[in-house]
């Protein structure tokens, strides 16, 4: 049984534009959705308000199954008659002057879930590197335990970037994983609101310091290292400051997340709130109205893609996880729920758990497991009284202090950190040998690459591939570079 994180929260006492969004519940102040979607005169203060406001409450409740929840708050937010008369092109006529040709309506969705969802396979390609690095690194024999918790995780964030491309092909988006521009650059930044750099480093409390920040439910509480040097060519970093008159762009929704986004767990909730806005969107402008229940946003809309190009659970193997195919909006939500679930827990600080639960093998979130290796214990029988509150929860800083996980930290190659192939130029062997090992990491991104693009047979080779590179990632980081360091893969993308 995966443990589950949840939000502990009172509920919300001011009122949104007098309206509740159930007898019980009143919401905060903010500009209603409706304002939000269609209104191209507010100002950027309020459309930056809202987006944070209703990103928030859309997606906790549709990501915690809250349905009749999400339907009262639909009702309450597109439940004015008077815009429900209004025509597409009446709406386009409404318009601001210096807004006419902008606006979330005229915006090209694909163009934009592209660019956000290719984001998303980066971050979660970006961390797959880290992680066999310093699997490969433990030296054969040595540390078993902690070989099976990074293991799992690796091939758990390699079903991650599968799914994602599920959601692309959904929304009929060709997805890619294996051209050059798909690959990380180490060291680097993840593509989100953080002070911590991700690289490729021999398996130490520095490298597992760095894995506990990436899949942190928060500010990361363990410092990763800093790199002297760091690449931050990616795309998705040049984004501009929210315009002033069109917000609705992919430069100002890429720019939100750029800074109130600091975890993986928080950038797919604003990618989420995304894909529902465009569907929304897409529901108005075949029906000429606004949805008013889950059912009615669904299915349709921007989910046009070819169902035949679904990796499906029976085609992919090795995971604690399950894969889950996506045709509807209901898939996209049990992506998330998964790769959220997977990595942090969920989407808050506690526990919602016994325990005694905790134990040796049991299914924990990425963040939890390697605590346990950071802090050589496992959630097994610990005295965690000094840390529950009155109702009995934990915080994701309670530390595991129970049945001890032996760490050998010494019993890892000296490799050196984030190697480039160049390095290897005055060594012939060393460079034939960098060379065949990221000849069959693109090998493998190309099975997936293959996968993704309809032919799921090809997914198979992924596992021969996995094998060969352990081989060939041991035979680098067994050999002197120099005085101090030994070689280790690069992951670049190869090279004639």
């Amino acid at each position: 049984m995966r443990q589950r994180l949840i939000t502990k929260a009172e509920p919300e006492q001011t009122l949104l534009k007098g309206s509740l969004l159930s007898k019980n519940t009143i919401v905060e102040e903010a500009i209603s959705l409706q304002t939000l979607l269609f209104d191209t005169t507010i100002n950027k203060e309020d459309w930056l308000e809202g987006l944070k406001y209703h990103s928030k409450t859309l997606t906790n409740l549709l990501l915690n199954d809250q349905i009749n929840e999400f339907n009262d708050y639909l009702s309450s937010q597109f439940g004015s008659p008077t815009f429900q008369e209004i025509s597409v092109d009446q709406l386009e006529a409404k318009k601001a002057p210096s807004a006419k040709k902008g606006g979330l309506v005229n915006m090209n969705y694909r163009t934009a879930l592209q660019d956000l969802l290719q984001t998303a396979i980066l971050i979660e390609h970006s961390t797959i590197p880290p992680y066999l690095t310093a699997l490969y690194s433990i030296k054969d024999g040595k540390n078993v335990l902690a070989s099976q918790i990074i293991r799992s995780v690796a091939v758990e964030e390699m079903l991650h970037m599968i799914m994602v491309c599920n959601v692309m092909n959904a929304v009929s988006i060709q997805p890619s994983v294996n051209k050059p521009q798909n690959y990380p650059t180490y060291p680097m930044k993840l593509p989100m609101n953080v002070d911590f750099f991700v690289g490729l480093e021999t398996f130490s409390t520095n490298s597992i310091a760095t894995f506990i920040a990436i899949e942190s439910p928060s500010s990361a509480f363990v410092k990763a290292p800093v790199y002297d040097h760091i690449e931050e060519n990616r795309s998705f970093l040049k984004s501009s400051s929210v315009q002033e008159n069109n917000h609705w762009t992919l430069e100002n929704m890429k720019a939100f997340i750029m800074e109130n986004v600091h975890t993986i767990g928080e950038y797919y909730d604003v990618l989420f709130f995304y894909i529902v806005v465009f569907q929304i969107i897409a529901y108005y402008k075949a029906n000429g109205k606004l949805p008013q229940t889950f059912e009615e946003l669904n299915t349709g809309g921007i989910f046009t893609g070819n169902p035949a190009k679904q990796i499906r659970p029976e085609q992919y193997y090795g995971s604690g996880g399950k894969l889950h195919a996506v045709e509807a909006l209901s898939g996209v939500i049990a992506v998330f729920q998964e790769i959220k679930g997977q990595g942090e827990g969920a989407d808050e600080s506690i526990f919602d758990v016994d325990p005694s639960q905790f134990e040796e093998g049991m299914e924990l979130a990425h963040y939890f497991r390697f605590k346990e290796i950071f802090h050589e214990h496992y959630y097994l029988n610990g005295k965690y009284e000094p840390f529950m509150d009155e109702n009995g929860m934990m915080p994701v800083t309670t530390p595991p202090n129970g049945k001890a996980l032996p760490v050998e930290w010494s019993a890892a190659y000296p490799m050196k950190p984030n190697p480039k192939i160049a390095d290897y130029q005055l060594n012939p062997q060393l460079y034939a040998q960098g060379k065949a090992f990221n000849q069959t990491y693109k090998n493998l991104l190309d099975a997936i690459q293959a996968a993704v693009e309809g032919d799921a047979k090809e997914l198979e080779k992924s596992i021969m591939y996995m094998y060969a590179l352990k081989e060939q990632a041991v035979g680098l980081m067994s050999q002197p570079l120099d005085s101090q360091y030994n070689a280790g893969p690069t992951f670049e993308y190869p090279s004639n």
